[in-house]
């Protein structure tokens, strides 16, 4: 069997450090992308935690207005009743004494109003206290996971140089027509496989069957054959 050859061996053994190669250059192409991904994720969970916090702080804004508006309508009220002691027409003192009714009634509007803010606010105040917990958890785990993609890179980068001096000393290994079939079989598939065993008379390659001919090159011949579906170098696993 073909597959028994010590030279075919010393090819297939190159075939599957090409592969492996070709796997880490794919994952180093996509990691960039998982870090993006990490990173738009944990950008919108500190755009929640601002959200959160925000609708509280425009709530205690909101609360502060009230106070400074019910507090100047109480003054209000203080310098009518004031201005009340010194009129002398009954119209004068009837109209200062509807002045300070309407201002009674707006100022205990604003309280009702303020009352209901003030508990907004204490609803506001725990779901953000809460939201933040959660989220600075989850974010401290989502950047822990953008920190192993980072790592993960620099692992892959120091993975494919060794792997490409151990390339280049398997090359070295392989024999010079089988090698030369092998370098002109990758420029003209598109994606590895490039070596495919026989399975069933069809290449595991394209999963295609191949001719008469390809079977007895590879099984009879015993000699370095191509898929003539695919260009693929096929032979018959011992």
């Amino acid at each position: 069997m073909l597959s028994n050859n010590p030279e075919f061996q010393e090819l297939l053994l190159l075939h599957g450090r090409d592969r492996r190669y070709g796997k880490l250059e794919e994952e180093l192409k996509l990691l960039p992308d998982d870090i993006k991904r990490m990173e738009k994720k944990i950008l919108t969970e500190n755009e929640s935690i601002d959200l959160a916090v925000s609708e509280w702080k425009q709530l205690e804004s909101q609360n502060n207005s009230l106070e400074k508006e019910i507090i100047e309508i109480g003054e209000k009220i203080s310098k009518s009743k004031v201005r009340q002691l010194g009129v002398k027409k009954n119209e004068e003192y009837q109209a200062l004494e509807n002045e300070i009714s309407s201002l009674t009634l707006l100022q205990s509007q604003k309280e009702d109003e303020q009352i209901e803010v003030l508990v907004n606010i204490d609803d506001a105040k725990a779901t953000a206290e809460i939201a933040q917990d959660k989220i600075v958890s989850k974010v401290k785990d989502l950047e822990r996971q953008k920190q192993g993609f980072e790592d993960r890179i620099a692992q892959v980068k120091t993975e494919l140089q060794d792997l490409h001096k151990e390339i280049e000393t398997a090359r070295t290994q392989v024999e010079a027509e089988m090698l030369k079939t092998y370098d002109r079989v990758k420029k003209v598939v598109a994606r590895a496989p490039y070596l495919a065993p026989l399975k069933d008379q069809k290449c595991s390659g394209c999963n295609l069957r191949v001719s008469n001919d390809v079977i007895s090159t590879a099984l009879v011949e015993q000699k370095l054959t191509q898929c003539d579906q695919c260009g693929r170098i096929v032979y018959v696993e011992r």
